[in-house]
């Protein structure tokens, strides 16, 4: 594609994009006649039906793509789509942060690709454009990193991106653990027990309940480890001059740049059972990149830069994004002891703690969540008290930060000493915003050689959508 043609006004995606983005579903209506016993029997009406979910769908897809165009402006480009509700995505240029140039498993099986544009402010969607032939792809791509950051930036950036190819990465995660810790998971092991013991009742107990109460149950146990071993398949930790840089995926190969003093805050999850065996997450709040609500859950899912790794790992990688931190050394406070009416169990780990650099909050049993907030990312402070704390003589205090994972919560305090960390707290974001000159004050480290040692962690952290 020339830069003239680039420049052409109102151009259409490539002509299989509806294909591409709609074969999904055609397998789903498939699967679903054939499960359904009275559709077997009469195959005329199943094929019926499912020429006409494909003809339906090819046309709904064909006028999707007739009614999505999209251009280059002078300081933007512009993606004009939907034919019953108009939608207008204008995506400026100095806010594209990052782009690359992607190939989903069918996309790949016709030589497409699509754009997927870090875009500041904005979530995964509304950076994506697809589908172009891959080599239109490439020629836009080289384009928009001229427009945004200049031509010397864009040559900069494809030599890296060559070099990444052949450069040893920070760090690796096995796939085996992957779906040893997705197999090990509150959600996968609390879903395959239900599945086993619906099993045996049927068979044994002879207690019909019918195959679409199994449904959701096998669903449960197949969508993590879809989402988890097939989504982080060789998930990687690279170095680059922009900042960290992760690559994962087994058909969908992902890679997000996490750029030097754009964290806002992190968060580290750890279930019951991988806490026995040393293992943790570890997700990012990154400026200017919303978070999105994880299935699982009513956590919002941040940019992963561990989806599991034992402590050591734990500790190098919070070590390249906050140079010096050591989460062990810091001192934690616990809630009072009286604490245990409102939670029975869970009020011995609700702690907080502060250093120079961060404050850290812990909470849950089951599932341990540390929140790591940044002071000069602090973007307010507040005490909240309901009726029963009140009796008891405790609060709760928040430490605010932009949307995302990280929710940095003191459950359970004492009032007194929460009185007193709101007012230190905010005393401590605004002497860090003070101190920091520069929108890159948090550094990655440059290559340092990865520990071999493990770090235990005084904080152990946590995963799961329990704070019990």
């Amino acid at each position: 594609m020339t830069q003239q043609a680039v420049e052409t006004v109102g151009e259409r995606l490539h002509p299989l994009t509806p294909f591409v983005k709609g074969w999904g579903y055609f397998v789903v209506a498939a699967v679903a006649l054939v499960n359904n016993e009275g559709l077997r029997q009469n195959l005329t009406v199943a094929g019926i039906g499912l020429g006409a979910v494909l003809i339906g769908g090819i046309l709904l897809g064909a006028l999707s793509w007739w009614f999505t165009k999209w251009q280059l402006t002078a300081d933007a480009i512009r993606v004009d789509s939907g034919f019953l509700f108009r939608r207008t995505r204008i995506i400026r240029f100095d806010r594209i942060q990052a782009i690359d140039v992607a190939q989903p498993f069918v996309a790949r099986l016709f030589g497409m690709a699509e754009l997927r544009m870090d875009v500041a402010g904005g979530g995964k969607s509304d950076g994506k454009l697809s589908y172009f032939r891959y080599d239109e792809a490439q020629q836009l791509r080289t384009t928009l990193l001229v427009r945004a950051k200049g031509e010397q930036a864009a040559e900069q950036q494809d030599v890296e991106q060559q070099a990444e190819a052949v450069a040893p990465p920070l760090l690796t995660v096995p796939t085996s653990r992957l779906l040893g810790a997705t197999l090990l998971s509150s959600t996968v092991v609390g879903s395959a027990g239900a599945l086993i013991w619906l099993i045996v009742a049927t068979m044994v107990l002879n207690f019909h309940v019918g195959l679409f109460a199994g449904l959701p149950l096998l669903l449960g146990v197949v969508q993590p480890i879809w989402k988890q071993v097939v989504g982080n398949h060789g998930f990687t930790l690279s170095e680059s001059s922009h900042g960290l840089r992760t690559k994962r995926g087994l058909f969908d190969v992902q890679r997000q740049t996490i750029p030097p003093g754009r964290v806002q805050g992190l968060l580290i999850t750890e279930p019951l059972i991988w806490r026995l065996l040393g293992w943790s997450r570890v997700e990012l709040d990154i400026a200017g990149v919303a978070g999105k609500q994880d299935d699982a859950d009513d956590h919002m899912e941040g940019a992963q830069l561990l989806p599991v790794g034992d402590r050591a790992e734990m500790a190098y990688v919070l070590g390249r994004i906050l140079p010096g931190f050591d989460l062990s050394r810091i001192e934690l406070h616990p809630s009072p002891e009286r604490a245990k009416w409102l939670r029975p169990i869970g009020w011995r780990y609700l702690t907080y703690g502060v250093d120079e650099q961060v404050m850290v909050t812990t909470r849950g049993w089951i599932s341990r969540r540390t929140s790591i907030v940044l002071h000069h990312k602090t973007q307010s402070v507040r005490l909240e008290q309901g009726p029963l704390q009140r009796r008891l003589r405790l609060a709760n205090v928040h430490v605010d930060t932009p949307l995302g994972p990280t929710d940095a919560v003191a459950l359970h305090q004492d009032e007194v000493a929460a009185a007193a960390l709101v007012e230190a707290q905010a005393d401590r974001a605004r002497a860090a915003r003070r101190l920091v000159s520069s929108p890159t004050a948090v550094q990655t480290q440059p290559n340092a050689p990865r520990p071999e040692g493990s770090s235990n962690s005084a904080a152990s952290p946590a995963e799961d959508s329990s704070d019990r």
